[in-house]
């Protein structure tokens, strides 16, 4: 009885990590997304991401698919604040916002 109830867990277990695994796959298919280095990005996007890093630490570039456009979202360490850097393909700046802007929206929502 015991080794059926085990057999049994461990089978739900497996389950639910197989489908939880599957869940995150297909988020990041839905998203496009893309991990990506500062190396593997197209000069023009480079020059605008380190000119806006203005000396910060690039922690992570994830290149994105926005209503068919090619979109690049660099998450960056300035002076201590954690900042997003939306940049178009052709290296147009499309957006910069800090963490504390987020949260402040967030705080207006409430």
């Amino acid at each position: 009885m015991k080794q059926k109830r085990s057999t049994i867990i461990g089978l739900v277990a497996g389950v639910g990590l197989v489908l939880c695994i599957g869940a995150i796959a297909t988020q990041q298919i839905l998203e496009n997304e893309t991990e990506v280095s500062i190396e593997q990005v197209p000069e023009a996007v480079k020059t605008t991401l380190l000119a806006e890093a203005n000396g910060g630490t690039i922690n992570e570039i994830e290149m994105d698919t926005e209503d068919g456009q090619t979109v690049y979202e660099a998450e960056v360490i300035i002076d201590g604040v954690e900042v997003e850097i939306k940049v178009a393909a052709d290296g147009t700046l499309l957006g910069k916002e800090t963490e504390q802007d987020d949260d402040d929206a967030d705080d207006e929502d409430d």
